[in-house]
Parts: C-alpha cells; sequence; structure tokens
C-alpha cells in the first residue's frame, strides 16, 4: 500500500518559486520553522491567514553529500543504545572519536554540541555559516536549520517550565521588569501547555509556577528515593518531575489549513519597511537557484532564533533605523545572554527495573542555589536537571545539568561583521560575550552543588566542570531585541511588535529582557500565541479569509 502524503509534504513540493510568484503577496510571512515559527504559522493560518513559512533548513535528498550522509548514519547508531549492539564495545570509543574527528572537519563548532552526534545533517555547515568572536573569549552558537527547529534534534531535553513573578520582575533591580501585568501570561502558557500535551506534576511550591498538563506523572522508585534523600538534606529544596513534551506538529497542522504556504532552503536576508513605517515584505536568498527573491506581506513574524533575528534586524533599513530596524533604542544587539552551563555525569547503583534508555524524564531542583538557609532570599540562582538512566553492558549513568542564570548586560552584544560573508553573500555576526565575576561566583557554587548531589546519591563522578562551559553551550540563547514599554530603550513593544516597523513581531528568545533560570522555550511559545493573538485582532477590517474562527484554545 502507497504511504499517504501528508499535509505538508504536499505543500512542500508546492511551494515552488512560480508557485509563489503566482500567489504573489501572502497575509503574514513567518521567518523560521522551530518552535516559535512553527507556532505563529499554525496560529496564523488557522484564523484565516494565507501564511507563507520561509525556512533556512534545506529537503533531505537522495544526492545528499555522501561523507556527511555516512556520517550521520555512523553517529546515529552510536549515540543510541540500540545502535551500539551493532559494535563490539572495545571499538565504540575509537569509533566515537573517528565520527567526532570526521565532524570537526566541517562541523567543528556544531559537533561541539552534546546533542550533535544523534542527528549532525541537522546542523548548520560551520564553513558556510561562520561567525565572529574574540579569541578570548569564545561564543558556541549552535544552530539548527530544518523544520522544527532545536526542539526536533533527537537528545534536546524539551524541558517546559513557566518564569515566575520574579524572573518577570526581578526584586535586585540589576534588570529592567518585563513589559507584562502580573499574570498577563498565565492563560498563553495554558493554552500552548494543552497544545504540547504536558507531561509533569502538580507541585504547587514557591518559585515554580504549576502548569496545565495531559499526561500526570508519577516518580520512579529511583526518583523517590533521590528526592527523599535531597528533602532530608535540604528541606527548603523541592526536586519534582520534569515537564516535557514531544515537539508540536505545528507546521502540519498549519499545511491542514490549506492556507499555508513553505519555502525550505530559504536563507531570509532582510525585512522590508514602507516609508510609513509599515512592514511590507522580506528580501530572500533561494538555496536551490541562488536567486535573490522577494515575498510581500503586511505582517512578519520573525522566529529565526535569538542571535539570526537580530542579524536580519541590523540588515534591514527603514527611515527611522538608518543603521536596521531597533537601532534607534541603541539596544539592538546588547543584551545577550545565555544560561551558565556546569554538568557532571557518572555511575552509580540505581534500582535497574525503573531505569529507562535515554529519555527527557529527568528530576528537577528549580532554584538549587538556595538550599542552604543562610543564603539570601532572592538572588539570580540556578536550578539543576537530574537524569538517571540505563547504558551499555549493564551499566547505569548519572547526568546532571545545571543552568545559571546570566545578568543582561550592554557590552555582551552581535554587530555585524563590516568584511565578511557566509556562502550566500549575508553579511556575518561578530559576538561578544564574556561571563563576568557574578557568572563566575555562580559557576562555582554549581560545581559544588553537583558534587554535593553526586555524593548524597552515592555516584561515582568521572566527569564535570571545573569551570563554566562557554557561553553559548546551554543553547538557551537570548536577548539582544529586547522589549520593553519605551522605544528610547527597547526594540520592541509590549506586544513583540518592533517599534521601528509596524507588523513586525519578533517572538523568539531575542525578546527577552532576561532570562530567569528555567529553560526559555515554553515562554518563548506563550509570547508567540499573545503575539499571534495581537496581530490578528489588530488586522484591518476584511482580512481575515473566515469569520468565526476561534483563535486559539483558551
Amino acid at each position: 500500500m502507497m504511504k499517504m502524503d501528508t499535509a505538508l509534504s504536499v505543500v512542500l513540493q508546492s511551494t515552488t518559486l512560480d508557485a509563489l510568484e503566482a500567489t504573489g503577496s501572502h497575509d503574514a510571512i513567518v521567518i523560521g520553522a522551530g518552535a516559535a515559527g512553527g507556532l505563529a504559522a499554525m496560529l496564523l493560518a488557522e484564523s484565516g491567514l494565507r501564511v507563507l513559512v520561509l525556512d533556512a533548513g534545506l529537503p533531505r535528498s537522495r544526492l545528499q553529500a555522501p561523507l556527511r550522509k555516512l556520517l550521520g548514519r555512523l553517529s546515529s547508531l552510536l549515540s543510541t543504545t540500540e545502535g551500539l549492539k551493532f559494535f563490539p564495545p572495545a571499538l565504540v570509543p575509537a569509533a566515537r572519536a573517528g565520527a567526532m574527528l570526521l565532524g570537526k572537519w566541517r562541523q567543528p563548532i556544531q559537533s561541539q554540541c552534546m546533542t550533535w552526534m544523534m542527528s549532525p545533517n541537522s546542523f548548520v555547515d560551520d564553513y558556510d555559516c561562520p561567525y565572529v568572536t574574540p579569541t578570548d573569549h569564545p561564543f558556541l552558537w549552535v544552530r539548527v536549520r530544518m523544520l522544527g527547529g532545536r526542539v526536533a534534534v533527537p537528545g534536546h531535553g524539551r524541558q517546559y517550565y513557566r518564569l515566575g513573578p520574579d524572573d518577570f520582575n526581578p526584586p535586585d533591580g540589576l534588570s529592567p521588569p518585563w513589559p507584562l501585568n502580573p499574570g498577563e501570561l498565565d492563560p498563553w502558557y495554558a493554552s500552548v501547555e494543552r497544545r504540547l500535551k504536558l507531561s509533569g506534576m502538580r507541585d504547587n511550591i514557591p518559585g515554580l509556577s504549576d502548569s496545565e498538563l495531559t499526561d500526570y506523572l508519577t516518580l520512579t522508585e529511583n526518583e523517590i528515593e533521590l528526592r527523599d534523600k535531597i528533602l532530608a538534606r535540604w528541606p527548603s529544596v523541592r526536586a519534582v518531575a520534569g515537564r516535557y513534551s514531544p515537539p508540536l506538529d505545528s507546521v502540519e497542522r498549519a499545511a491542514q489549513t490549506g492556507r499555508l504556504q513553505c519555502r525550505q532552503g530559504a536563507i531570509a536576508h532582510k525585512v522590508r519597511v514602507d516609508n510609513s513605517g509599515n512592514v511590507c515584505g522580506v528580501v530572500w536568498i533561494d538555496h536551490q537557484s541562488g536567486r535573490e527573491c522577494e515575498s510581500s506581506a503586511p505582517l512578519v513574524f520573525l522566529c529565526a532564533s535569538a542571535l539570526e533575528s537580530t542579524r536580519i534586524l541590523l540588515l534591514s533599513h527603514s527611515r527611522r533605523g538608518a543603521e536596521g530596524l531597533g537601532t534607534s533604542s541603541g539596544s539592538l544587539g546588547s543584551y545577550l545572554m545565555d544560561h551558565v552551563l556546569v554538568s557532571a555525569d557518572g555511575t552509580g547503583h540505581f534500582h535497574s527495573s525503573t531505569l529507562g534508555q535515554r529519555s527527557n524524564r529527568c528530576l528537577y531542583l528549580p532554584r538549587f542555589d538556595a538550599r542552604e538557609a543562610n543564603l539570601p532570599s532572592y538572588r539570580r540562582g540556578y536550578g539543576v536537571q537530574v537524569y538517571e538512566f540505563a547504558g551499555p553492558a549493564g551499566q547505569t549513568h548519572f547526568a546532571a545539568l545545571s543552568f545559571g542564570e546570566m545578568i543582561p548586560r550592554r557590552e555582551n552584544r552581535v554587530t555585524v561583521d563590516p568584511f565578511r560573508r557566509d556562502k550566500w553573500g549575508i553579511p556575518i555576526l561578530r559576538i561578544h560575550c564574556a561571563y563576568s565575576d557574578t557568572e563566575f561566583a555562580c559557576a562555582r557554587d554549581q560545581t559544588q552543588g553537583l558534587r554535593e548531589l553526586a555524593a548524597l546519591a552515592h555516584v561515582n563522578i568521572t566527569r564535570i566542570n571545573e569551570t563554566p562551559a562557554p557561553p553559548g553551550s546551554s543553547y538557551h540563547e537570548c536577548g539582544t531585541a529586547r522589549m520593553g514599554t519605551d522605544p528610547s530603550n527597547s526594540v520592541l513593544d509590549p506586544n513583540n511588535q518592533c517599534w521601528d516597523a509596524r507588523g513586525l513581531y519578533v517572538t523568539d528568545g531575542a525578546c527577552f529582557p532576561s532570562q530567569g533560570t528555567q529553560n526559555p522555550t515554553l515562554t518563548i511559545l506563550a509570547l508567540t500565541a499573545r503575539a499571534c493573538s495581537h496581530a490578528v485582532n489588530n488586522m484591518p477590517q476584511g482580512r481575515l479569509r473566515r469569520k468565526g474562527v476561534p483563535f486559539i484554545d483558551k
């Protein structure tokens, strides 16, 4: 029996350059088909708009470079327990080292990502997509160009946590409050969580807002044992089940509306703005033909990932922003953040009957920095995610990831390099991001905290960071196009709309004024849903293709 084509596969095959030319203008263009862009495409299409998605990822091809195809297959086998069965145990370290060596040939940056081995062909080619950093302050910019974005890469943690009141309005005054009223994002969080069918537990603990759950978890024997040990050692620490979900198949759902076109291999270059300050389209490079193309729409959602979105803003111009959309505020490109990453691996004696394979399930310690009673009631801190899983040859493994909050500072910034360009002739970014003494002090406590956790769990540590991984290593980069209430010091208004270009919304991590200690994806999705509602409800009368379409499940 022939496999039925999905709605998305039909859309991808039919979105040719000729078809786009025949279509003419769209109601909305979405740049990027990752978590934020996919959700925007789905919600806007469900609301009756004709949507064009421009995604830089290349379609899979039988003509894919043989070496990269072989490397992808080899790496996938070496990264899963099932795949390891094909290799004699003694050869596994050498095979992994060989795969890494091959990967560094074209992907010296991307191959440093902890999930690169599982799907190397999902990541960009570093020689095609370069960037510049100071030699003494490296930044690890991990980029995935494919439908679904980074959350679709196997091995991604897919952890979803809400920010809390102190995250939106930091009491220490080291960063501005978010331009949101208390509780304003809650209904959007809930709507997205229902779409995700989130797994987790209701915990009712301070500092970690509960989520709308579809799948209610119970702790395993291992998790209960570790939770009880933690509570006995540190009575103020509540270890909870991590909240996770598979990626939302949002682009497919957008395609099912019949109002989607999606072009892969479309590398966005700049956003067009008319003389009245309204967005009017996007200029992009078609990878397949090498042509510069332009698509028109009165509404654009820029969701290319934090630094890619800011690069596009820096390369876009208007009467108000001759050096880029948002540069009139002096904030565009500044206040780059990434979580301070400290991690540890080890082996222990766990109840093997309750150990699974490597998965998204973890035990989460929201504010492990506050484990001792004599610590101040608030400071920028860190959380810890603890994973226990079965490995080959009867081994059991312990892995802990600690994410510390980085304070946004103006000197941590990105700019456009005046000389170098990427494979498509687009100017590349210069990235300057360095930890302050505050972040280094946090990292020292993170290392100590992980050692204490390992000792409590009777884990033999085999690897631990003595210094934090370079910025970018958490893959949670945020900031550089912050939202705010004043166009003189922010790039976006409280609805994520660019002050310098009406109809242009930026809803990925670029918009964050500060970061919290939680994974940013859930907040990115909630902001995207909220911005879509604002965009649709403020479109001129008659623009919606259908009436009576519920915008979002609230």
